[in-house]
């Protein structure tokens, strides 16, 4: 059997339910979102490895609605792999906005996160 989880509350409900049995989230609803609303939806996603499939895929498509969310994360989570997908999602989708970000990054209080802007600078 297949696994299906709400993409609001990320709970495990039946993969034929309209609407989540936890938060009430309309499951009909979100089969009618874009591919890239549901990629964005999913930078939340419990496992880490689908939030960053998303990120690159939003980078590879040049998701500019993906650009707010990536601010938000960032300035939320410290997921080094994470936020290192998001900086090369950022690269790929250009922009002022997204050049800010990769900038601001350089002075991030992970080493690492820090040492992935500036490489991505060329700097």
């Amino acid at each position: 059997m297949l696994s299906f989880f709400c993409p609001n509350c990320w709970k495990e409900v039946n993969d034929k339910a309209d609407q989540c049995a936890y938060c009430g989230y309309d499951l009909k609803e979100y089969k009618n979102l874009s591919y890239e609303k549901k990629l964005i939806n999913a930078l939340y996603h419990p496992v880490r490895e689908n939030r960053m499939m998303a990120a690159q895929v939003l980078g590879d498509i040049k998701s500019k609605d993906a650009v707010p969310v990536f601010k938000k994360i960032i300035e939320t989570q410290d997921d080094y792999y994470f936020i290192k997908e998001i900086l090369l999602a950022l690269k790929k989708i250009g922009g002022t906005e997204s050049r800010n970000m990769i900038l601001h990054l350089k002075t991030h209080k992970s080493n690492l996160i820090r040492r992935a802007a500036k490489d991505l600078c060329g700097k």
